[in-house]
């Protein structure tokens, strides 16, 4: 490779059109394209092109450029899937349910389209969300809410 912009150029063109997950495997692509480059220069070119990793929905990270068009997970039709759910746990009248990143958002939808006799309202990050519950309900009313409404995730409460 000639020099450096032709280097970045190759990079992201890599990263657009390969499915890479870690520099070592980009290394070797380089390389078998022709282009001699240290692991330390690519490291800096990886930060100069802001070039992250980024959570697929099958579970794994794989580069990314800036401003590439992100995959967002829709809520599944019907409020009996909760993919991506993690854990919960309560702390006075509020939830905290945790989730795969990107999947807090439609199963917030999803805990709120199921109308929860003792749940107000959910508020979601990208893998956090916040529930507050309705005076006079309890962790455990909540709990069997859940198992009732979603009892795929009924192993998972606490």
């Amino acid at each position: 490779m000639e020099n450096r912009s032709q280097r970045l150029a190759l990079i992201t063109k890599i990263i657009q059109n390969e499915d890479v997950d870690s520099q070592e495997k980009l290394l070797q692509i380089l390389h078998s394209k022709g282009c001699s480059v240290t692991q330390a220069t690519l490291s800096r070119d990886l930060k100069l092109l802001k070039i992250f990793k980024r959570f697929t929905n099958d579970g794994r990270y794989h580069y990314s450029l800036p401003n590439a068009p992100v995959a967002i997970p829709t809520a599944p039709k019907s409020p009996s899937s909760m993919d991506g759910f993690l854990s919960m746990e309560f702390s006075g009248n509020l939830l905290v349910i945790k989730t795969v990143p990107a999947f807090a958002q439609p199963i917030s939808q999803l805990i709120d389209d199921a109308n929860m006799p003792s749940i107000i309202s959910t508020i979601a990050g990208n893998d956090t969300i916040l529930v507050v519950i309705r005076n006079g309900f309890t962790g455990t009313n909540v709990a069997q809410d859940f198992a009732h409404y979603f009892p795929e995730i009924a192993n998972k409460i606490k």
